[in-house]
């Protein structure tokens, strides 16, 4: 396979007046791991909604495997549903309480593999849940019986049962304990690397996304506003929020810092309308900052931001 696995083009989303995200767009190449951080509120599980079709879209388009996904009749979709999965933030609650283990993983295969004996069915299951590390002996037992990491192995497990081309994983560690979240990381990196699956990982820890992503895309009030490979954007932030999220990341060696503005700079603007979305807290801002939304501009090859004044910056 080649070319773009999901294209997502001029994405844009309203929740009754408000706009949630805005002229959104980015790609993901197949088999690839693309972290999308932003603090919350910032539209990253929004995002994660919009490309699996589960909220509707005010324009744009979202693209899989060549079929934008939200012209898509009631069957293509059935079937498009199958390469497209998602793992979310809370294990319990994406897991139906009345629904023992065995029945919730073989459903994906009912659905799609109606071919399939019950028999082969229960191996298929039985095999998935040992390669996620739980015992296949827990076929008939419900979600309630289980901890927090094991019911986010259990949810991994269901969402790869049908073999998708892409994995969306909305906060998959965020409500785990600091000792699971590095558990359930590498299992997530030994399912990409065996099935050769896309992986797009939405986080707000940068800690995780910079273990496990090769490229980033930083979200900030609905837009993208950086977009680079994961070692770039680490080593050489342009955008003032991407600079500010990473000088946020605590360090043993030193206490978190912002990042301080160049002397002479007028900061402190007040909030409008128009503009960079940034510029109310931006360190760098100055007047012509309110002056119309800065675009995605190539930094360098395959490192985007979108800040007017990225030239003085990088």
């Amino acid at each position: 396979m080649s070319g773009e696995l999901l294209e997502v083009k001029g994405l844009h989303v309203r929740f009754g007046a408000v706009s949630v995200l805005e002229d959104v767009s980015f790609a993901i190449r197949p088999g690839e791991i693309v972290g999308l951080v932003g603090e919350s509120g910032s539209g990253k599980s929004t995002i994660a909604r919009a490309v699996l079709r589960l909220i509707p879209i005010a324009s744009g388009s979202v693209e899989f495997l060549g079929s934008n996904l939200h012209s898509l009749g009631s069957g293509e979709l059935r079937r498009a549903r199958r390469d497209l999965q998602i793992v979310f933030q809370d294990p319990l609650a994406s897991l139906n309480p009345r629904m023992s283990i065995g029945d919730a993983l073989a459903e994906p295969l009912r659905i799609h593999e109606p071919q399939l004996t019950a028999r082969e069915r229960e191996s298929r299951v039985s095999g998935m849940l040992e390669r996620v590390g739980l015992s296949g002996d827990i076929l008939r037992r419900y979600p309630h019986e289980f901890s927090g990491g094991q019911c986010q192995r259990i949810g991994i497990a269901r969402a790869m049962m049908p073999s998708p081309k892409l994995l969306v994983c909305d906060e998959p560690v965020s409500s785990l304990d600091v000792s699971i979240q590095g558990q359930i990381v590498n299992l997530l990196a030994d399912l990409q690397r065996d099935t050769g699956a896309a992986v797009l990982f939405i986080s707000h820890n940068l800690a995780v996304v910079r273990h496990l992503s090769r490229r980033v895309l930083v979200i900030y009030r609905g837009r993208v506003v950086e977009s680079a490979g994961c070692d770039e954007l680490f080593a050489r932030p342009v955008h003032p929020y991407t600079r500010e999220l990473l000088a946020a990341v605590p360090h043993l060696s030193a206490p978190p810092r912002r990042i301080a503005a160049p002397a002479g700079d007028s900061t402190g603007l007040a909030p409008g309308a128009g503009g960079c979305p940034f510029h109310p807290r931006c360190a760098f801002a100055q007047a012509a900052c309110q002056r119309g939304v800065p675009p995605l501009a190539q930094v360098r090859p395959g490192h985007l931001a979108a800040c007017h004044r990225w030239r003085e910056l990088v």
